[in-house]
Protein backbone atom coordinates (compact mmCIF):
# COMPACT_ATOMS: atom_id res chain seq x y z
CA UNK A 1 0.00 0.00 0.00
CA UNK A 2 1.42 3.50 -1.10
CA UNK A 3 0.88 6.12 1.47
CA UNK A 4 -0.27 9.99 0.10
CA UNK A 5 3.11 11.59 -0.19
CA UNK A 6 1.57 15.09 0.09
CA UNK A 7 -0.43 16.19 3.08
CA UNK A 8 -2.14 13.90 5.94
CA UNK A 9 -5.49 14.83 7.05
CA UNK A 10 -5.26 17.87 9.29
CA UNK A 11 -3.38 17.83 12.05
CA UNK A 12 -2.38 13.68 11.45
CA UNK A 13 1.28 14.82 11.10
CA UNK A 14 2.01 17.25 13.71
CA UNK A 15 0.24 14.68 16.43
CA UNK A 16 2.78 12.04 15.09
CA UNK A 17 5.50 14.13 15.34
CA UNK A 18 4.55 15.65 19.06
CA UNK A 19 4.36 11.56 19.86
CA UNK A 20 7.65 11.07 18.48
CA UNK A 21 9.17 13.65 20.24
CA UNK A 22 7.54 12.66 23.47
CA UNK A 23 8.49 8.97 22.88
CA UNK A 24 12.23 10.14 22.70
CA UNK A 25 11.95 12.42 25.57
CA UNK A 26 10.47 9.13 27.55
CA UNK A 27 13.52 7.05 26.52
CA UNK A 28 16.14 9.71 27.38
CA UNK A 29 14.32 10.02 31.05
CA UNK A 30 14.42 6.05 31.61
CA UNK A 31 17.42 4.59 32.90
CA UNK A 32 16.21 1.34 33.93
CA UNK A 33 13.83 -0.71 35.97
CA UNK A 34 13.79 1.64 38.94
CA UNK A 35 13.03 4.60 36.90
CA UNK A 36 9.60 2.91 36.66
CA UNK A 37 6.52 2.97 38.45
CA UNK A 38 3.34 0.85 38.25
CA UNK A 39 1.17 4.01 36.81
CA UNK A 40 3.60 5.13 34.39
CA UNK A 41 4.41 1.73 32.70
CA UNK A 42 0.74 1.69 32.75
CA UNK A 43 0.12 4.76 31.25
CA UNK A 44 2.86 4.11 28.57
CA UNK A 45 1.71 0.95 27.56
CA UNK A 46 -2.04 2.27 27.37
CA UNK A 47 -0.60 5.13 25.34
CA UNK A 48 1.09 2.46 23.01
CA UNK A 49 -2.46 0.47 22.78
CA UNK A 50 -4.14 3.72 21.25
CA UNK A 51 -1.14 4.15 19.06
CA UNK A 52 -1.77 0.91 17.99
CA UNK A 53 -5.48 1.60 17.11
CA UNK A 54 -4.79 4.54 15.26
CA UNK A 55 -2.34 2.43 13.03
CA UNK A 56 -5.08 -0.15 12.21
CA UNK A 57 -6.48 2.87 10.00
CA UNK A 58 -3.77 2.19 7.74
CA UNK A 59 -5.39 0.05 5.52
CA UNK A 60 -4.27 -3.29 4.23
CA UNK A 61 -1.83 -3.68 6.64
CA UNK A 62 -2.68 -2.11 9.62
CA UNK A 63 -4.95 -4.13 11.41
CA UNK A 64 -2.13 -6.95 11.04
CA UNK A 65 0.28 -4.73 12.82
CA UNK A 66 -2.50 -3.64 15.30
CA UNK A 67 -2.99 -7.22 16.35
CA UNK A 68 0.35 -8.02 16.93
CA UNK A 69 1.24 -5.06 18.95
CA UNK A 70 -1.88 -5.67 21.06
CA UNK A 71 -1.30 -8.73 22.06
CA UNK A 72 2.85 -7.94 22.92
CA UNK A 73 1.32 -5.54 24.80
CA UNK A 74 -0.90 -7.25 26.50
CA UNK A 75 1.80 -10.15 27.44
CA UNK A 76 3.58 -7.27 28.74
CA UNK A 77 0.90 -6.09 31.38
CA UNK A 78 1.03 -10.18 32.62
CA UNK A 79 4.13 -10.21 32.92
CA UNK A 80 4.26 -6.92 34.87
CA UNK A 81 0.83 -8.12 36.58
CA UNK A 82 -0.74 -5.11 35.17
CA UNK A 83 -4.82 -5.29 34.89
CA UNK A 84 -6.08 -6.32 31.31
CA UNK A 85 -7.34 -3.47 29.22
CA UNK A 86 -11.25 -2.96 30.00
CA UNK A 87 -12.44 -3.71 26.66
CA UNK A 88 -10.23 -6.95 26.21
CA UNK A 89 -10.81 -10.07 26.93
CA UNK A 90 -8.69 -12.17 28.82
CA UNK A 91 -6.61 -14.53 27.08
CA UNK A 92 -7.88 -18.35 27.35
CA UNK A 93 -5.22 -20.13 29.42
CA UNK A 94 -2.99 -22.46 27.62
CA UNK A 95 -3.87 -25.95 27.77
CA UNK A 96 -1.73 -28.48 29.59
CA UNK A 97 -1.31 -31.52 28.02
CA UNK A 98 -0.80 -34.99 29.81
CA UNK A 99 2.31 -36.82 27.80
CA UNK A 100 1.38 -39.32 25.99
CA UNK A 101 1.93 -43.18 26.84
CA UNK A 102 5.31 -44.58 24.95
CA UNK A 103 4.05 -46.65 21.97
CA UNK A 104 5.57 -49.53 20.37
CA UNK A 105 7.74 -52.44 21.89
CA UNK A 106 8.26 -51.15 24.71
CA UNK A 107 11.94 -51.09 27.09
CA UNK A 108 12.49 -54.59 27.34
CA UNK A 109 12.37 -55.41 23.29
CA UNK A 110 15.74 -57.26 22.31
CA UNK A 111 14.89 -57.21 18.59
CA UNK A 112 13.23 -60.43 16.41
CA UNK A 113 15.30 -63.84 16.54
CA UNK A 114 16.12 -65.51 13.52
CA UNK A 115 16.44 -69.49 13.90
CA UNK A 116 20.12 -70.29 12.21
CA UNK A 117 20.31 -71.55 8.34
CA UNK A 118 17.43 -69.05 7.95
CA UNK A 119 18.37 -65.75 6.82
CA UNK A 120 16.25 -62.19 7.27
CA UNK A 121 15.58 -62.06 3.34
CA UNK A 122 15.64 -65.49 2.41
CA UNK A 123 12.11 -67.22 3.22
Amino acid sequence: MDLPTTAAAPGVAERAEALADAACDLHDAVTGPESWSTAAAEEVIESMETTALALGTLGQPGPAAQLAVGQALARLRADLHLPAREDEAPAPPTPIRASRQRRGLGPGFQGVRIPPGRTAAGR
